[in-house]
């Protein structure tokens, strides 16, 4: 086959090749807003734990899975994942919160918690990040690490959390939050909450929004 011939074919290849790459971006994702929260738990639930965390954090990765077992024994509470790399953790960390991003906007809320457990499980921790490429089940690789490289509206919707993160005045991770998502009344906790805290401070939200009612 003439040298030209097959430098066309392979030319023709690697297009088609590229084409399907963002034709399964845009179409996976084509329902899904980068900046929608992925929750864990009954999307209707009334109680909303929100943890600040950042996937570097060594405490976060003690107490993520801990907060997701008590929650899976929860009727009514639903448990948000809030971005805040801290920036002792430097440029890994940031990325890893672009990766967990995108896996969410293209696969949905089940891969992107799938995602922050496999960053968890496999970062080296404290800043030093991934040894190699995150590998999530149910979106390709090359598509997670394209979106996470060149989507803007990710990087934003992390740059968003932080700042929103900072101005709420949170130094540290993880912090906890709880609302009722009834009254949009909430309470913030430091550190690593127990389930017993996380029972009392729902009984003491419940008794305000039965004072607020009489």
């Amino acid at each position: 086959m003439p040298k030209i011939r097959l430098n066309l074919i392979l030319f023709i290849v690697m297009v088609v090749a590229g084409v399907g790459a963002c034709w399964q971006l845009a179409t996976s994702s084509s329902a899904r807003s980068p900046d929608e929260t992925w929750y864990f738990g009954p999307s209707n639930a009334r109680w909303l734990i929100t943890e600040y965390a950042d996937l570097e954090c060594p405490y976060c990765r003690a107490y993520t899975p801990q907060l997701k077992q008590w929650i899976s024994g929860q009727e009514n509470v639903k448990l948000a994942w809030h971005h805040f790399p801290l920036d002792i953790h430097g440029v890994a960390a940031r990325s890893e919160a672009q990766l967990v991003q995108c896996a969410g906007y293209l696969g949905g809320a089940a891969v992107f918690w799938q995602a922050i457990e496999l960053v968890l499980l496999r970062t080296r921790g404290d800043g030093q990040g991934l040894a190699e490429k995150l590998e999530v089940p149910g979106v390709s690789t090359e598509a997670l690490s394209s979106c996470a490289r060149v989507n803007m509206d990710i990087r934003g919707v992390v740059e968003g959390q932080i700042a929103v993160a900072k101005s709420h005045g949170i130094a540290a991770t993880p912090t906890i939050e709880v609302t009722d998502s009834l009254t949009g009344h909430s309470m913030r906790l430091e550190g690593p909450v127990d389930s017993a805290t996380l029972l009392s401070v729902i009984d003491a939200l419940a008794a305000q929004a039965t004072a607020s009612k009489e």
